[in-house]
């Protein structure tokens, strides 16, 4: 807990409020216990930016445009800014749930602080202090490294740069290339099982158009194989919604899509893990504590002084062992014995533990017997749980999309107003960024402020449940238009 001055800034007319309160982080929840008594609590999916703020204060932003400052931190305002941060990338991260597999996790420092990146399967997010930002692979068009700077071009939008990754630029980018190709692979092989009769030429190029999470037009699909289009919403189309999807495909220019939304990676297994069997070197760990010769001509001699025996003479000390100049040192003479003396001279040292050690040998554990893999037969539409999740796309000619699920039950279809040539490529990319997630496509996720929510959020005409009224509540939303869309708009 935190103690902090707040000041809640509100998007209406209200006037600010401030005072002081208690700060505290837990489950995922930034918790103000106000000096009234009262709690104010918002979860990190609310959260839509944080970062410092003047005179050494801290801002958060909230979805709905309310903004709550914190001030009078002290020493406490860097770990509270860390544990925001944390926070966003795992709300984020669990917001994307539609990311297939495990990340692996890249920290940068941007311009605004500190910045995480996370590579998935099939999606790369990067959480910062000004926000997240999604991207699916099928929707980056290339990949640079210059400078130790990584940047991402993403189809119809501004590039995304990763700097302050230091050597780290350079894995990150041939992370992203192998990521990408891997999708690619999956893509092929998910085809080729849903429409196994296709030979490898037609197979490639219906891979190319039909990315992951991209809508083809039925037209353009068809123009390479004629029938594929209908083949393809066979074998993807739940029974239950084969005659709504029949009626979408009347009234709109229909496209084609498949998202995967479970991992086909699997982790390494066996009996056990491989271990390096050799011991770790210690060399000097048995040695008792004692004495040891100093390097070069004066560590020899004396080495050979104490194995011969110390006696009288130069290097065995003076006579009787008594240290003849009593001036120097007070109270008299200084007894030193003499094969001692001759051992110091000579340039033995005393161990006191501080001997140089080898260095250990690095960890060199591997995975487990059978190494980690991608099982391409577990890619499926069908079935109790499937991986790829199937949807289509259909505009009409009065600028609107709708959205359909076409691989499981669905209870909703959406409908979205998108003007201009690129709408439906625009609805799409917006889609994609949610994950495909019907849940967060209604009115309380679309104003948490997630990226892609905004642009559906603006663009929602309305949500017609699948009951007996489905087909009338659809003609009412796309009026008087009919299925004269145009049949080669896509996404490139």
């Amino acid at each position: 807990m935190t103690a902090a001055h707040y000041r809640l800034v509100f998007p209406d007319e209200r006037p600010p409020e401030d005072g002081d309160a208690d700060v505290r982080i837990t489950d995922g929840t930034v918790v103000l216990v106000l000096g009234d008594g009262d709690v104010l609590r918002v979860p990190f999916g609310l959260v839509i930016s944080s970062g410092p703020a003047d005179g050494f204060a801290l801002r958060i932003a909230l979805a709905g445009g309310a903004q709550i400052e914190l001030s009078r931190l002290g020493r406490m305002r860097t770990q509270l800014l860390a544990e925001l941060r944390d926070g966003q990338a795992g709300a984020t991260a669990a917001a994307a749930a539609a990311a297939a597999g495990q990340p692996e996790v890249f920290t940068a420092t941007g311009r605004d602080g500190p910045v995480e990146v996370r590579v998935y399967d099939d999606v790369l997010l990067i959480t910062g202090a000004t926000g997240s930002e999604r991207i699916s692979f099928s929707f980056i068009t290339g990949v640079a490294l210059t400078s130790y700077v990584v940047t991402v071009t993403v189809a119809g939008g501004e590039p995304v740069t990763v700097p302050g990754l230091g050597r780290r630029a350079g894995e990150l980018a041939d992370l992203l290339a192998a990521r990408r190709a891997d999708a690619r692979v999956r893509t092929a092989s998910f085809l080729g099982e849903l429409l196994p009769g296709l030979d490898p030429m037609t197979l490639r190029q219906m891979a190319t158009l039909l990315r992951d999470g991209v809508a083809v037009p039925t037209a353009a699909l068809d123009a390479i194989a004629p029938g594929t289009a209908g083949a393809l919403l066979q074998k993807a189309t739940v029974p239950a919604r084969r005659e709504a999807v029949a009626e979408l495909s009347r009234r709109t220019a229909l496209a084609i899509g498949f998202r995967q939304i479970g991992s086909a990676r699997r982790a390494a297994v066996g009996t056990s893990a491989w271990h390096d069997p050799a011991a770790v070197p210690h060399i000097g760990a048995h040695e008792s504590p004692g004495g040891s010769f100093g390097p070069g001509v004066l560590g020899m001699l004396a080495a050979e002084t104490i194995a011969a025996g110390a006696g009288p003479g130069w290097l065995g000390g003076f006579p009787g062992g008594t240290y003849p100049f009593p001036g120097l040192f007070p109270g008299g003479s200084y007894l030193f014995s003499g094969g001692y003396a001759g051992f110091r001279m000579a340039g033995a040292t005393i161990d006191h533990g501080q001997q140089h050690s080898m260095t250990p040998r690095p960890d060199v554990t591997r995975g487990r017997l059978t190494p980690a893999t991608e099982d391409l037969t577990a890619l499926t539409a069908q079935g109790a749980e499937p991986t790829v999740l199937a949807f289509v796309l259909g505009r009409s000619t009065g600028d609107r999309v709708v959205f359909e699920v076409v691989s499981r039950p669905e209870p909703m279809t959406f409908v979205f107003s998108a003007a201009g040539p690129d709408g439906l490529a625009a609805i799409n990319r917006a889609l994609d960024a949610t994950g495909f997630q019907p849940p967060a496509l209604d009115a309380g996720a679309l104003d948490a402020g997630a990226r892609g929510a905004g642009p559906l959020a603006g663009s929602l005409a309305g949500q017609i449940a699948h009951d007996a009224d489905w087909s009338s509540r659809l003609d009412a939303l796309l009026g008087s238009s009919s299925g004269s869309g145009s049949p080669g708009e896509g996404v490139s």
